[in-house]
Parts: structure tokens; sequence; C-alpha cells
């Protein structure tokens, strides 16, 4: 399979968007050239370039995943019943347990997930930064991955101790390494602009010179993307909006994300929309997490809307599952109403067209890459998706319904080909090797040979520590309303 960035992809099935509208072209040539896509069409003659034959074959943008804690794969399999609280000891506090190796390859096998799964974009709050250390191993993962990335460089709560008895937490979460390297970082080029530097915030604690002083440093750097995790009405996230918060402090702008946002009240929709800021929303945690119906629905913010994963430690690392459940979730809570009254709806008002371009072209927006990736156009980024359309799950559906039979039908397994920035990354429903900068080329089974063996040692680290210990600590921190946690 070809690894060129010059490739001509012929005769397939080609989802290409008209804005919001997709138009499905059939027995469709794609030129690519230089990692951008150079031409769309019928017959299209090249010279000497790499050509996959995608007869019987569904092309797709690559997904764009909009909200992704990539660090977090040996932790895969903690959180299957855990609500927000429960997580936080388990998942965010347990960065302590990582080493900058272990950081690297959980952030590696976090991207090979989501290559595997057919995302092409990620934005990925990493909040496991506990050194300029982890920082770069983190980023090197992400380069030596291939994927397109905003890696958020992100502040965390640090803890310093933490045993059977006690947890102890460091005092100051900006270090003084934090903004320096974070400015490093920024002015630096990633994988020729493949991989680019955000800022993931959320300790608007801190005070409003401080807010002031990290947006501003990270901005006069150059970062993409400004990222934070909010929800209103949340016992464990505070009563305090995020949103006013920005708005107040002259903090809010056009580059910023903000996760999750779900019961956003009207007035923090107004300041929203005012400052153009987006939002990404994960089904799978957030109605897992009790934090409420995911926003990506809601018509106030059409648009400016995208889909994330969140946190591959307690669910699927993939995009369809995410359109899925979001789809059903918004499609089961809008008939219910019609449900108690005994009636039916004559039709879906929530479609597959929808889901779909949360995945894509609106999660593009979202991220503002739309200029780069999100759909198929003339001179946007090589990224795609190609599915094989002769699975037993594909078969007939991505004939009558190309879009339905990926949101609705479609797993991994139908995923035949990956390419980011014209680059094949998964051919023959198989991940390929990944050349490193240090060790050479590594194949998937090596990654989980390495995999395995930081897992074993940042378990064997877990024993020593008390995540109900971890639990009590974060509640007297933020102090908790236990009577807010009722038992169930």
């Amino acid at each position: 399979m070809p690894e060129s960035k010059s490739m001509l992809l012929k005769g397939g099935t080609a989802l290409i968007h008209e804005e919001n509208d997709v138009v499905v072209a059939r027995k469709i040539d794609i030129l690519v050239s230089n990692g951008k896509i150079e031409k769309i069409g019928e017959s299209i003659e090249a010279g000497d370039v790499d050509v996959i034959d995608c007869t019987g074959k569904l092309i797709s943008p690559g997904f764009v995943d909009a909200h992704h804690h990539c660090w977090q794969t040996q932790l895969k399999g903690t959180h299957a019943n855990h609500m927000l609280l429960e997580y936080l000891p388990t998942g965010n506090l347990a960065a302590y347990l990582f080493k900058p190796d272990d950081l690297y390859i959980g952030q590696l096998g976090g991207l090979m997930e989501l290559i595997d799964a057919g995302v092409t974009t990620v934005v990925d709050h990493c909040h496991a930064i506990y050194s300029p250390e982890h920082a770069d191993a983190a980023l090197k993962a992400t380069v030596e991955s291939g994927i397109r990335s905003i890696f958020c460089y992100s502040s965390t709560l640090r803890v310093t101790e933490w045993d059977q008895e006690s947890l102890s937490m460091e005092k100051n979460p900006l270090p003084d390494w934090f903004l320096p390297h974070l400015v490093k970082l920024a002015s630096q080029r990633h994988a020729d602009g493949r991989v680019e530097i955000g800022l993931g915030y959320d300790m608007f604690f801190l005070g409003e010179e401080t807010n002031k002083l990290v947006f501003k440093t990270a901005r006069d750097a150059g970062v993409k993307l400004i990222t934070t995790h909010w929800s209103n009405k949340s016992p464990v996230l505070g009563s305090q909006s995020s949103i006013t918060t920005m708005d107040q402090q002259q903090l809010a702008g056009p580059d910023v994300l903000v996760s999750h946002s779900n019961q956003m009240n009207d007035s923090d929709a107004v300041i929203f929309k005012k400052h153009g800021m987006s939002v990404a929303s994960t089904p799978m945690t957030e109605l897992q997490m009790g934090l409420g119906l995911p926003i990506c629905y809601d018509p106030r913010f059409e648009d400016r809307a995208g889909l994330g994963i969140d946190c591959h430690s307690s669910g699927a690392g993939d995009m369809i599952t995410q359109m899925r459940v979001g789809l059903q979730a918004e499609r089961g809570v809008f008939n219910q109403k019609y449900v108690e009254q005994g009636k039916n709806p004559r039709t879906c008002k929530q479609t597959v067209e929808h889901a779909f371009n949360l995945a894509t072209i609106k999660g593009a927006r979202a991220c503002k890459l739309e200029d780069k990736v999100g759909s198929i156009a003339v001179g946007k980024a090589a990224d795609f998706v190609i599915f094989n359309t002769e699975t037993p799950a594909m078969v007939c559906a991505a004939k009558r319904a190309p879009i339905a039979a990926i949101v609705l039908h479609s797993s991994i397994r139908d995923i035949d080909i990956v390419i980011v920035d014209g680059v094949v990354k998964k051919a023959g429903s198989k991940l390929l090797p990944v050349e490193t900068q240090n060790n050479g080329v590594w194949s998937w089974r090596e990654i989980v040979a390495k995999l395995d063996e930081s897992y074993e040692a940042i378990e064997g680290k877990a024993k020593k520590i008390n995540y109900q210990v971890g639990k009590q600590s974060i509640a007297a921190a933020f102090q908790l309303d236990w009577d807010n946690f009722p038992e169930v």
C-alpha cells in the first residue's frame, strides 16, 4: 500500500460536502498531491502516482475528534461503572503514576486507536503534564503517530505524595516551568504543521490576574486553540460558570472550545454566541457520568458544535460510537414527550446526516480547522477514511444510504484504509507500522508489548495508593457537598 503523499483514489463512492448537505458521488476519482486534494472528478488521468483502487469502497472525510485525553490507554477498563467524582482520582489524578515513558506509550497507543477507527484529526486535552519531560514525551508520540492534532498543553492538579493514608497536591498548579515551556513548544513547527499547539485550562479559580496572564501568554505564543471543561449545574465542576467568567475577565474569543457544556442556560448561550466560541460534546461519558444530555443537537449551537470521545479509558475510542450514541440519545429524549401523550412523531427529527456532520465538517468548524479538514474538497488536506462496503455490516446499506451505513451500521472492522495528510496509516483493515524517532519502526504488536510492560508497572504503583483517599481529597479541596451525591 502506498505511503506517498501523491496518490490517486480511483473509482470510489465519495461523500462530498456542499455546506451541510452531503452529495454522494459515485465512481469518483480523487487526485492527491503533496498531502492535499488536487482534483476531484471522473476518469482522472495522472502521471507517476500511486493508485489506490477504491472500487466498491466508500470514501468519507476523516473524522474529527473535538475532545480527547489520549494519554489514558493504560487506564482502559477502569471507569466502566464510574460517575464523575469516581473518575477524577482514578483517571485525572492517576497521571501521578505515569513516568514520561509511560505517558509516551499511552499517548501513542491512544492515537493509534483513533487512527484505526478513522479519526484523522484530534483536539487532545493532555492533562497529564507533570513536567516538561512529560509534555515532550506526549508531543513526541503525537508527532510519530502520524495523526493530525491540536496538542493542548494542559494545566492539571499535580499530586506530590499519595499512599494508603493520605494524598498531597502541589500548591501551585502552574509551576515556574509551565508557561515558558508552553511558549517554547508553540514557537516550534511540529510535523510540518500537522501537529499544532493549543492550551488546555481549567484553573479559573486561580483568579483574574493569573487567568489573564495565562491566556495572554498562550495567545501571544500563537496557540491554535484554547480548550476547557465545563458543565452547568454540576456538583463536581462547581456552580460558577466558566462561560460567564471568561466573558467578565475578557478571556473569551473564537479560539475557545468548551468541552461538554451540558445544560447551558440562555444567558451563557448568548455570551457563547457573542464571542464565537465552540463546544465539543462527548455523548458516552456525559450520559454515563451524569453531566446531562449532550448539547450538540441544541439549535443554539448550530455550526459551533462537534463531537469528541473524551476518555477511551471508560468506553469506545471511536467516533462511530459517539455519533450513534449521541443521535439515539437525542432521539429518545425528543420522542419521549410524545410517547407520554400516546403519540408517535411521523418522522425522525434528528437525522443521520446531522450526526455525520458533527463528526466531520461541523467538528472541523468547532476546532477552527474548517479550512484544512472536515470535508473532501480541492485544496484541503488529504485526510480520508475508506470503508469496505462488502462486509456483512455494510452490504446493501452502503449502496442505498451511505451515511446511514456509516452512522448506524458500521464498525471499526469495516474501515479498510485510513489516510492522514496524504499518508496511508491503515490498509487492508490493519494499522501500518509506526516510524519512531529513536527506536526504529514499530509494528502494532511491538507497541502492544510496550503498553503491557507500562501497564504492569503502573498497576504495581497503584497498589500502593488509596483511590478512596483521592476522592476524599478532591471533595475537600473543592468543598463538595456530599448531599449532592446520593447513594442509589
